[in-house]
This record gives C-alpha cells, structure tokens and sequence, in this order.
C-alpha cells in the first residue's frame, strides 16, 4: 500500500487487529499517534514491575508501580478493539492510505507484541515478582489459607536471608515439586535447639508475650489457638499455638547448627506447620524470595498491602 490510493477500512479489520495488538487497529485506521500510545502503554508495565523490585516496599509501590499499571494494561486491552472498530464505522469509503498503511507493518507491529508477554512473564516472574497462593494455615496468623502474595525475587536484598525474614522456598528431593512458606529463625553457624514449643538460638530463648484476642478478631474463622508475639533478632511477630495440647507437635528435642550456606525455617502456625523441623535446614539456593505483599488477601481486606511483622 502507498499513499495516494484510497481504500475503505473495514470495522472487522480494525477490530481483529486490536484484539491481536492494542493500538495497531487504530494505525490501520489512519489515527497514528492515539495507536502508537495505545500500544507503547503496555510495554510499561514490566518496566514498573523491576523498579518496584528495587524499591522499599510501600503500599505506594504496590499501588502506583504494579496494580494501577496492571489494571490499565487490562483497560488499554479491552478499550483499544472497541475504539477502532468505531473510528473504522465512521471512516469514509474513500480513505486516502497513509504511506504506514502496510500489512507488512501492521504484522510486524502485531508479532512483537504477540511475543511480548511470553518475554514479559518470564522477565518478571525470573527477576522482579512472582504471585503465589497460600493454600494451607501454616503461617497462621500473618498470612491465611487463600492469601496472595507478591514475592520478591530480587537475590537478597540484603545479602543472605536473616533472622526473622518471612520467604518462599523449594522443598528439597523429600518433598520435591512444592514451594512452602516460613519464617527463618536461625542463618548459618546458628544452633538452633527445640524443645515442644521453646525454641533457642544461640544460647537464647526467644521470648513471647500474649497477643489480646480481640486485636485479631477480624480472623478469627481462621486463627484456631492462642496467638503470642515472639522476639527475635530485633524482629517482633505473631506466632499462634493450638488450644488443645494434645495438637502441640509430637517431635523430640531438636538442636541443630544450621549448615553454611542455609537457613533453618519454622512456620508461625508453630503446633501444624511443616518446616525444618520436619525437612532439614533448607539451603539458600532454594529460597525463591521474600514476601512483600499480600495483593489480594482472604478474610478481610484490611490486611491489604505491604507485608509488616
């Protein structure tokens, strides 16, 4: 096609070809600038997702940098095929083609895009974020049974996991196939000593205190025991133990130095959690990443948004 020649658009056309790639539709239909911003806006998105990675996790970064630009995508997809047909129904028959109205193009325009949320999901699930669903209470009361978490992956923020950090991590060959979620209560070099429901780390008890019961009121259909604070390493989080102490863990006394190069893991659901208790020491190379936020939360939306202890 060159310009000069006249041609009619078709609405289908300009329909098809936004479905296949937003904002290419539009360029088929002579509004250039308004298609190439349609399809430009997509590519941003992965681009926001890797800042965000980097950033201090903030409900402002949830919000500004992955949901908002996430819920646009979706709008931009579902707006772009609707606008073009329109413009293509108002098009008079004897639309004078522009020297871009090539089908070479319009494909070209269409495979990049087509090809791009292949690279888009593997970039951001390899490097930034990966969404999980927490299908079971083990870390009850933090994180509950339907909860969906963002989890960095950006290798250690800080260099390795530390004391007190919440990640996702590959079991290993016992348990291969599954990714758990657990609280690291002893790095490296770290002897870990475990007796029922006392834990040591290094010589030292980690002290708790009773959390008042109507401070988790909003779940309680999922929190079944007595939930305590636990301090470690600087760190103050919840911890829930079950009523009956018959449901406490039947496991003898456990003491452990924590190899090189790996982490000693226990679920905050401590009487119904599988962990390293059950599992062994788990090595850093099969920590996926930390938990962020929680994007989609069960029970009560109150718990939206950036992780805190």
């Amino acid at each position: 096609m060159a310009s000069g020649k006249n041609s009619v658009r078709f609405p289908w056309v300009a329909l098809a070809l936004s479905f296949l790639s937003s904002g290419v539709g539009h360029i088929y239909c002579g509004r250039i600038v308004k298609g190439l911003f349609l399809y430009s806006a997509r590519f941003l998105l992965p681009l926001l997702c890797v800042i965000a990675a980097f950033a201090q996790p903030s409900n402002a970064v949830l919000l500004g940098l992955i949901l908002v630009p996430a819920a646009v995508t979706v709008i931009i997809f579902l707006y772009s095929p609707i606008d073009a047909y329109a413009i293509a129904m108002r098009a008079r028959p004897d639309y004078e083609l522009k020297e871009y109205n090539r089908a070479s193009l319009y494909w070209l325009l269409v495979a990049m895009q087509l090809a791009y949320p292949v690279a888009l999901t593997w970039g951001i699930r390899e490097y930034a974020y990966e969404a999980f669903l927490i299908p079971t209470r083990n870390m009850s009361p933090n994180f509950l049974a339907g909860d969906r978490v963002l989890v960095n992956k950006r290798p250690f923020r800080d260099g390795f996991p530390r004391r007190g950090d919440v990640v996702v991590f590959r079991t290993p060959s016992s348990e291969a196939g599954h990714t758990w979620i657990a609280r690291v209560i002893g790095v490296a070099g770290d002897q870990v000593v475990i007796k029922g429901r006392e834990i040591e780390v290094n010589g030292k008890k980690l002290e708790r205190e009773r959390v008042p019961r109507d401070s988790i009121a909003r779940i309680r259909k999922q929190v079944e025991g007595n939930v305590h604070y636990e301090s470690h390493a600087g760190r103050r989080y919840r911890v829930l133990f079950a009523d009956d102490p018959h449901d406490e863990s039947a496991m003898d006394e456990i003491s452990v130095t924590v190899p090189d190069r790996s982490v000693f893991v226990i679920g905050d659901n401590r009487d119904r959690a599988r962990d390293s208790r059950h599992i062994g020491s788990i090595h850093v190379g099969d920590v996926i990443g930390y938990v962020d936020y929680i994007y989609f939360p069960a029970e009560t939306w109150s718990r939206f948004g950036v992780y805190r202890d």
